[in-house]
């Protein structure tokens, strides 16, 4: 995770996903006294950002890996991109409506963007454009998903995971995380229409 604050503190790292095992800080940031204790208490190593990353420039925005309702090992695919992707971290398994509940808390409060691995991707889709926050796309392969992205401003990617292979997967959410996709277009950052029907209530 990167954060951007010029003062760390106790209540900057209590923002970031439990887990979080790396917090890249900008070289003159500040980090106080108990920032330090609380990140050596929950295992997190602080690294200050410069000269020396310069080379491989972590993303802007969080990236959540989850899964719901698939066969086979999802959780290992999940953990393999994870590990893959700088910045990403993964959801706990639940249901698909909390993980998708979990995935649009994130992207509203953090800007993340996401990957979610399901079995009924179509299904899946449905309900995160239903939540506030959420713009996802599906697609069978990954030159489509990533191009349904970019024509959508999406910031969620649905995926079956017995559609693409891991490395297939891995590109693309490689992509998909660092890639900067632009506002999503016209139609879909308007306000609805109301209906001017008058033959009856809505």
């Amino acid at each position: 995770m990167t954060l951007a604050d010029k003062v760390v503190t106790l209540a900057s790292l209590e923002r970031l996903p439990v887990g979080t095992a790396r917090v890249v800080v900008a070289a003159p940031a500040v980090i106080t006294p108990s920032a330090r204790e609380r990140a050596r208490e929950a295992g997190s190593e602080i690294v200050r950002g410069g000269a020396a990353n310069a080379a491989t420039p972590m993303p802007t925005r969080p990236f959540v890996v989850a899964h719901a309702e698939c066969d086979g090992d999802a959780a290992g695919r999940c953990a393999t991109i994870v590990r893959s992707v700088p910045g990403a971290w993964q959801l706990p398994a639940t249901g698909l409506a909390d993980v998708v509940a979990a995935i649009a808390t994130h992207a509203t409060r953090d800007g993340a963007r996401g990957l979610l691995l399901a079995g009924r991707p179509a299904v899946a889709v449905v309900l995160a454009n239903r939540s506030p926050g959420l713009r996802a796309v599906t697609a069978r392969d990954a030159a489509g998903l990533l191009a349904a992205a970019a024509e959508c401003g999406a910031n969620l990617v649905v995926v079956d995971p017995k559609a693409l292979s891991a490395v297939s997967l891995d590109r693309v959410c490689g992509e998909f995380a660092r890639r900067d996709l632009g506002p999503a277009p016209a139609e879909l950052a308007a306000a609805p229409t109301p209906c001017a029907c008058k033959g009856h209530a809505h």
